[in-house]
């Protein structure tokens, strides 16, 4: 079976994570050839044995976002049983070459995908999204991605027991839906009142400058540091705090949690289905940062509560749901039920 990947990332992220993931997946079984279209060469790309890269022109990649009737050069007189299409924009253009398009949909907004026949959606509210803008539940499949925890992430000996919390972090793209304004705000809230407490921001992005003006006017309750190792990051942390306004998955979520950080994050989807419930995780509205604040005071308050959603975090990561085998399984599945079906 002929399967083309395709998506116009070409910068770290999310999108460039699954897409490897979904190379790992299918990339070495001897009943895939693999082609990938994308503008930049995966690093790992040579180590599958059935995947040859073909190369995404800038010129390609504008024209298929903006006129998807006009043939794209690179795959002139190829054809293909599946395109698995990362980007929703894209699959009008690539349905000419497949026989079958699977978008898989990063951002919960299934309505870029209706070019697409098929659709992975990463959490059950998502599922929801796609059903109530009229897609057929037929064409709708659930797969999250997977996470493994590295060997390596052992809990530091002082988590996952009463323990005094120091440093709060928070990492991302500077982008307006990361909600980094609601974390500046928690953050001056909380130093006001114990004013011992660290917050950390690590990332980069266009509101840079806007977001160290708004923590000058704030008193500067944060440090910037830049972009960071996220293990180093996390395995100095106490609580880890995703402020996202939005939030479909959140990769950065299961790296700290493998070392056993305590977890406040927005009650977005992403989330919600990582952490599935109150017992692993706090949650607030977003851009709520009075409840942020709330949330870390109280296990400021309460080292027995710090430790006891730290060990939680940990052990979330140990079930079966975020394998890299059940994400195989689940995906194989998906396939060879819509090629049966077709």
């Amino acid at each position: 079976m002929k399967i083309l990947h395709v998506t116009s990332d070409n910068k770290p992220g999310g999108i460039q994570r699954a897409f490897s993931a979904y190379l790992d997946a299918l990339g070495d079984l001897p009943e895939f050839d693999n082609s990938c279209f994308m503008p930049t060469k995966l690093a790992s790309d040579n180590s599958y044995a059935n995947t040859c890269f073909i190369k995404m022109s800038p010129l390609q990649k504008m024209l298929i976002r903006r006129a998807p009737y006009l043939p794209i050069s690179a795959l002139q007189k190829q054809s293909f049983t599946l395109g698995l299409v990362h980007n929703g924009f894209m699959c009008a253009s690539i349905r000419k070459y497949c026989d079958i398009i699977i978008g898989i949909c990063h951002n919960d907004k299934p309505e870029q995908f209706m070019g697409s026949h098929h659709l992975i959606c990463l959490t059950p509210n998502a599922v929801k999204k796609a059903k109530n803008i009229g897609r057929n539940s037929d064409t709708i499949h659930l797969l999250p991605h997977y996470f493994e925890p590295r060997a390596e992430a052992e809990m530091p000996s002082n988590k996952g027991r009463a323990s005094q919390l120091k440093t709060v972090g928070a990492a991302g793209r500077f982008v307006e839906k990361k909600g980094f304004q609601s974390f500046i705000d928690a953050a001056a809230d909380v130093r006001s009142e114990y004013p011992e407490i660290k917050f950390l921001l690590a990332g980069d992005g266009p509101l840079s400058k806007h977001l160290h003006q708004y923590a000058e006017n704030k008193g500067n309750p944060i440090r910037f540091i830049g972009w960071t190792d996220i293990n180093k990051f996390a395995s100095n942390l106490d609580v880890f705090c995703l402020p996202s306004l939005d939030e479909p998955y959140g990769y950065v979520l299961p790296e700290v949690m493998q070392y056993g950080v305590a977890i406040v994050t927005s009650k977005t989807n992403g989330p919600m289905w990582i952490c599935q419930g109150d017992e692993n995780a706090l949650f607030f509205e977003p851009a709520d940062s009075h409840q942020i604040a709330s949330h870390i005071k109280m296990l400021i308050r309460n080292p027995n509560k710090l430790g006891e959603y730290q060990t939680k975090a940990k052990n979330t990561l140990a079930e079966e749901r975020f394998s890299q085998n059940a994400f195989i399984k689940n995906l194989l599945s998906i396939i060879l039920n819509i090629t049966h079906q077709s």
